[in-house]
């Protein structure tokens, strides 16, 4: 299953921790498994899945009043042995 760094940045927003919130609630009902860290967010899915989770963080970017939204999203996918967030990151958490 791929996996993906998401990042969603809203520009021209009066709290822009508060619109990033509202992009990780779009992330979170996806139902998909993910992790938050400082700069972006990891998420867990098939492709097709991957992409609609992008587009509507993104979309919700631009309805907390953001003028213009910066949405990088790098995906991991491999034929040869599923990639997961815990082989990602999970010998460097403390």
């Amino acid at each position: 299953m791929p996996v993906c760094d998401l990042t969603v940045v809203p520009i021209g927003v009066e709290d822009g921790y508060a619109a990033v919130d509202e992009v990780i609630a779009v992330i979170a009902a996806s139902g998909l498994k993910y992790e938050v860290d400082a700069m972006s967010t990891a998420v867990e899915g098939e492709l097709d899945e991957l992409f609609a989770v992008a587009r509507a963080a993104h979309e919700r970017a631009l309805r907390t009043g953001a003028h213009t939204v910066l949405t990088t999203l790098r995906i991991h996918d491999s034929r040869e042995r599923a990639p997961t967030i815990e082989d990602k990151v999970g010998k460097h958490r403390r």
